[in-house]
């Protein structure tokens, strides 16, 4: 294979990675991306212009000149590309202006020998510093992320190439007997394979630090859609005034089927504000939605942290008790309005007596509350007219069928 032969496979692998990368900006937006992508595309130039000073315009400086300081724009944007893959600013307008040197290099270096193999010595030796620099942009990046398997492959890649151009100093100086040493010239056709080979090694190590990178973006964000459903779904399933749970996620309660839940048993009380409407006349709704947080905080103070408790309606509230004797039940439940007969103003912060009836029945499961709930809900009421309260009319929202709601996830009930 003759040493053009080479130069045009590494023409046609770097053009390949080029379009490739091309291909990827139009779903990835990514800064990292931006800088290879041109990185690459001066790469395809300057191969393309060597070829050309090779085989077309021969003689022509100008190609050799295009061929130099696309190499070296190809080092400067890959670096800029490793930067911006960090948590720091990435690069500003100043570092490209650090190109100038290397255009006027570019522009004289064609002249220094008449043998573009004497230039190459010099070439290898700047890109060898160009990827040794690239490999050291990445050292933030591994300092403060754990090791991807694309970094690896990026850095492995990074280190082959640099070790590769600076064998080639040495090669290309001995193809004359420098040193004492003779390189046959049949290894030197074969450089151009190598770098392509170490080329495609690093694209595709490149390519796949992206894609972690889309992975990791992609993971954060479904875990703040997730955070953002959850509370959501607490928002759906409870009551802003009382934070207690609201009907919906009662329903979703009775919804759930088997798994266990047909085991679950303990108590039902329903508790009805018995003073509500005369608060809200004479003291103002302000005043009236207090006295409903004061009887929710008065019944949180009596259950335990796995019992539920529901506002029903506007001065309706709906607790559940698991695995609680009937008796303890309708005890703790009794003294609710001793609570709130030595909390109530304090808690208002105005001068009214907050009351309750309640009432209680047992469960065995889940589907059984229906039952259970119309048995709480004519106690309360049996309890109201033996203290002489005004009762209501039957129509009663607890004593209604009961809706099937579903949509509602059960982690939204663990309050």
């Amino acid at each position: 294979m003759s040493a053009n032969a080479g130069l045009a496979i590494q023409c046609v692998g770097v053009v390949l990675l080029t379009l490739l990368s091309l291909s990827m900006r139009s779903s990835i937006k990514s800064a990292s991306l931006r800088c290879w992508t041109l990185a690459w595309v001066c790469l395809s130039v300057a191969l393309m212009s060597l070829f050309i000073g090779f085989h077309v315009a021969t003689g022509l400086k100008v190609f050799y000149s295009i061929y130099f300081f696309g190499e070296y724009a190809f080092g400067f944007l890959f670096i800029a590309g490793c930067l911006y893959l960090g948590d720091g600013p990435g690069v500003t307008a100043a570092y490209y202006f650090s190109l100038a040197p290397a255009a006027a290099l570019a522009i004289l270096l064609p002249y220094f020998s008449p043998d573009f193999n004497d230039l190459f010595m010099i070439q290898a030796t700047v890109l060898a510093g160009l990827f040794v620099a690239a490999g050291l942009s990445l050292w933030p990046v591994l300092r403060h992320n754990h090791t991807t398997p694309g970094l690896r492959l990026m850095l492995i890649a990074i280190f082959l190439l640099a070790v590769d151009f600076l064998h080639d100093v040495p090669v290309f100086g001995a193809r004359k007997g420098l040193w004492g040493i003779t390189v046959p010239s049949s290894y030197l056709q074969y450089t151009p394979v190598f770098d392509v080979l170490l080329e495609i090694l690093l694209g595709f190590g490149m390519m796949m630090v992206l894609l972690e990178t889309v992975r990791r973006e992609v993971e954060a964000t479904n875990r703040q859609l997730t955070q953002t459903r959850d509370k959501l779904e607490l928002m759906a399933s409870m009551d802003p005034l009382t934070e207690a749970l609201n009907r919906h996620a009662f329903h979703s309660l009775l919804s759930r089927d088997a798994g266990g839940e047909g085991q679950t048993h303990g108590c039902v009380a329903v508790i009805d504000i018995d003073n509500l409407k005369p608060i809200n006349d004479q003291f103002g709704h302000s005043v009236g939605d207090k006295a409903i947080r004061s009887v929710a905080r008065a019944v949180r103070s009596l259950i335990r942290a796995d019992d539920m408790v529901f506002r029903w309606g506007g001065d309706e509230f709906l607790v559940l008790l698991f695995r609680l004797p009937e008796a303890e039940a309708a005890r703790r439940m009794d003294s609710l309005n001793d609570i709130l007969r030595e909390n109530s103003q304090r808690w208002t912060g105005s001068p009214i007596t907050i009351t309750v009836s309640s009432g209680v029945s047992g469960f065995d499961s889940l589907p059984e509350l229906r039952e259970a709930i119309e048995r709480a809900d004519q106690a309360m009421y049996e309890s109201r007219q033996q203290r002489g309260r005004p009762t209501r009319s039957r129509s009663h929202p607890l004593t209604t069928p009961l809706r099937e709601t579903t949509g509602f996830q059960d982690a939204s009930l663990s309050m």
